[in-house]
This record gives C-alpha cells, structure tokens and sequence, in this order.
C-alpha cells in the first residue's frame, strides 16, 4: 500500500509516519527542505525515540521523499497512485499544497483510480474542510460533486509529544509514547474501512475536539498563565509544582465533569484522560516557555476557546467553574512586550478597566455571577503578581 504524506516535520514523520509505516503502507513525503529530503532518500528511512522507554530507537522504512517546489511531477506521480494522502503542513499552509493536491487529483480522475480518503492532521477544528475548500477555491478547480467523486475529506483530531532532534548527525524525532489520534467515520471514502491502525473513528468528532481543547489545551493555558503570575518562565516548573499541578488538574476536572453531562463520556475515562494530559506534560527531557504556552491571549480568551468555553458551560450546567475562572482572570495579567495581543490587552485594560476588558474581550456580561467571579480572581491573583 502507498501513503503520500505532506510535511516531513516533527508531526509527519513523528507522529503520522509512525503510524502509516505500523499500518503497512510505504510513505513518500512531501516537503520543501532540501537537507531532511535529501537524509529520507539517502537513508531510505528516518529514527524516531521514544522518550518513555529511556530513547529507545524505533526505524522506520520504506520511505522515500520528493520536493513540492522542484520536483511536481513526481509528486502528481505519487498521488496518483496513493492508496492514502495525508497532511501535517500547520493549517495555515494547507492552500499552499491545494494547488498541487488539485494536480495529483485530476491524475487520478484521468487514470479511472479509486476514490481516496484525504486526512489532514493538523492541529484545528475540522482541518479536513479546511483543505477541500482550499482546493474548490483554485480558480479552475473541480466542481464539488466532481471533487467529492474521486476524495473523501475526513476530519481529523491529533495529539503527540512530539520533539525534533539530532543524533549521530541526522535529525531525529523524539516522541512520547501515548498520543491521541481520531477520525471521523462516516466521512471515509468506504465508513466500514480503518485505514490507520490504533485510532479511534468515530461519528461524532466534535466530542473528541471538545474533550482536547477544554482539558489538554485549556489547562496547559491555564498552567501558563498562573505560572507567569507567579513568576515562572518555563511551563514544566510549574509541572513539577505539587500543589499547581494539584490546581491545573481540578480546572481539568472542571472541564471533564462538563464534558461529562454534555456528551456521556464516562467519568473513568475523563479521569484517565486527565492523568494522561498531565503526564504528557511532565515528560522527562521537555523544555517550554511560558512565553510560548500564552502567545496571543486574546485569541484564547474568545467565547468558542479554551478556557472561557468550559466555563461558560459548566455555568450553563450550574457545575463548578472557579479554577476556569481564575485562568480566565490570569490571562489578563500576561505581560510579554513582543506580543502584540498581550500589549492590546494591558493598554485595553488601562484605558477601560478590568470589569469592560472581560466584557469586550469574553463576551460575559457585566454584573453577572460569572463576571464578578472572574473579576473577583482578578483582583486576588493582581496583588500576588
């Protein structure tokens, strides 16, 4: 069986590759840097290690790689003969690969092949759409229907520690062994089929997105934004922090009795969910900043995000919510002068007052219970700072 994956970063060949090669496919990369083209063909495989079982190597083989920029003509070859196409380009790259995708598509069309299912894993929400309305936007692109005849675009939703490295002069990718990898079912060219081993399918995507977001990302924000106020500058400090972690896990938990009453997951798994985010997070060898972790708060303090989603729904369930309203609050002490977003926040803060900023910027209503609770963390954790 032949993968074509897109994007030979730490994702694809860490996370995606390792997975396609344990499902029996042979994987051509695509990408766009010379050097970890050049190593692929050289090598005709790549090391991955795995951090949990002390760096012990995995290899793996039956690869090879070929350049988007200046070689399209292996890369149509290639997709014209996929038995799967995959991504792991960032989502903002996936209409730079359309047109290309487009290319190998008519190849298939003209040469009568079966329909494929394309998957992009990348780390948004329903990442799949986003690259088929990249490809109907081409001007002279296929029509829908004709699109829909020859791919399938099943969404996706992704996680693995995931690490570039060097070894012995060759880069090499570090990974945690647990990862989450789901996909949506019904949307597969054939809904019965797995086409990749050890992942979950499921009909209901959103659930698994929601369950990433509001436990994993929302208590990795909600570590960083705490961390900064106490005056931490690298988020695993704050993991090996008894007592904040003992906090980031009941703000997850918040989350997860949410997630609970929502969508039936069980409280067990949540649980267990919950244990896996913070292990990932306390990986041995793993250095982040807190700089990196809070980047663009006022993205993360959006109604549909990370930590004011949660909350706003657990108030809606009448479930506890104050550790998500002390991360809520936390945000808006984030300082850090080379982001614009954390420099709009303070000058919006100064110029209006805490009470309109978590108005303008969540969209909770003011003289509410849930905005006096956040104003009320504000407060408490401004004379901590």
């Amino acid at each position: 069986m032949q993968a074509v994956h897109f994007g030979a970063g730490s994702i694809g060949r860490g996370f995606i590759g390792d997975l396609l090669h344990d499902s029996g496919y042979e994987i051509t990369f695509v990408d766009v840097d010379p050097a970890i083209i050049a190593q692929i063909n050289r090598d005709k495989a790549y090391d991955l290690y795995l951090i949990e079982q002390n760096y012990l190597r995995k290899t793996i083989d039956h690869v090879s790689a070929v350049s988007s920029i200046t070689q399209e003509q292996e890369t149509v070859a290639a997709l014209a003969n996929a038995d799967i196409i995959t991504t792991s380009v960032w989502a903002d790259n996936l209409p730079r690969i359309a047109p290309v995708l487009l290319k190998g598509l008519r190849a298939r069309q003209e040469a009568g092949k079966s329909k494929v299912n394309i998957l992009a894993f990348e780390n948004a929400m329903f990442n799949s759409d986003i690259l088929k309305k990249s490809i109907l936007e081409l001007e002279g692109s296929l029509s829908e229907k004709e699109l829909e005849e020859i791919a399938s675009f099943p969404n996706t939703a992704v996680d693995r520690m995931v690490l570039e490295g060097k070894q012995e002069g060759k880069a090499v990718i570090n990974i945690g062994q647990d990862y989450e990898l789901v996909i949506e079912q019904n949307k597969l060219a054939e809904p019965g089929m797995k086409p990749i081993r050890n992942a979950v399918y499921t009909d209901n995507l959103q659930k698994f997105l929601e369950r990433k977001l509001y436990i994993i990302n929302c208590g990795h924000a909600w570590a960083g934004y705490i961390g900064h106020v106490y005056g931490y500058e690298i988020i695993q400090d704050v993991f090996h922090h008894d007592t904040l972690v003992q906090e980031v896990r009941e703000t997850m938990l918040e989350s997860a009795s949410m997630l609970e009453r929502k969508y039936g997951f069980s409280n067990q798994e949540l649980v267990e969910y919950v244990d896996f985010a913070i292990a990932r997070f306390q990986t041995p060898g793993i250095v982040d900043t807190i700089n990196r972790v809070c980047r663009s708060p006022i993205r993360k303090l959006q109604a549909d995000d990370r930590l004011v989603a949660p909350c706003l729904q657990c108030e809606e369930y009448g479930l506890k919510n104050s550790r998500l309203q002390q991360g809520i609050a936390a945000a808006f002490l984030f300082r850090n002068d080379a982001d614009s977003q954390c420099e709009e926040l303070r000058l919006y803060v100064e110029e209006h007052g805490i009470g309109a900023a978590i108005t303008h910027y969540t969209g909770i209503p003011a003289a509410t219970q849930l905005h006096e609770g956040i104003l009320k963390h504000y407060e408490e954790l401004y004379r901590t700072a």
